[in-house]
């Protein structure tokens, strides 16, 4: 028999979550929006962002919702972890597609 803990969670483990869901949100919509812009330079014969950019963009973005979801149904470590997963998807499509 497993037990259950059902006390409150703490203040920043709630904080954290929710950090982590914005940055998975934003990385969804981030991830839309590059495959709009490469339909649309496709359609309009311009250069666009390019294939391998927008895949990585989704990749991100599906590996985000993936932790968030975990992250969303545990507690302890696991919120943790799976919250870092998504600030560094994160940092990293916004370091290697947009600043570097």
């Amino acid at each position: 028999m497993t037990m259950v803990d059902s006390g409150p969670e703490p203040r920043l483990a709630r904080l954290w979550r929710g950090v982590s869901g914005a940055l998975a949100v934003g990385l969804v919509l981030l991830a839309l929006a590059m495959i709009g812009v490469q339909v649309y330079a496709g359609a309009h014969d311009l250069p666009g962002p390019g294939l391998d950019v927008v895949i990585g963009h989704v990749v991100a973005a599906a590996a985000a919702v993936v932790a968030q979801v975990v992250a969303d149904r545990r507690r302890g470590w696991a919120v943790a972890v799976c919250g870092l997963v998504v600030v560094l998807l994160a940092a990293v499509i916004l370091w290697f597609f947009w600043w570097a």
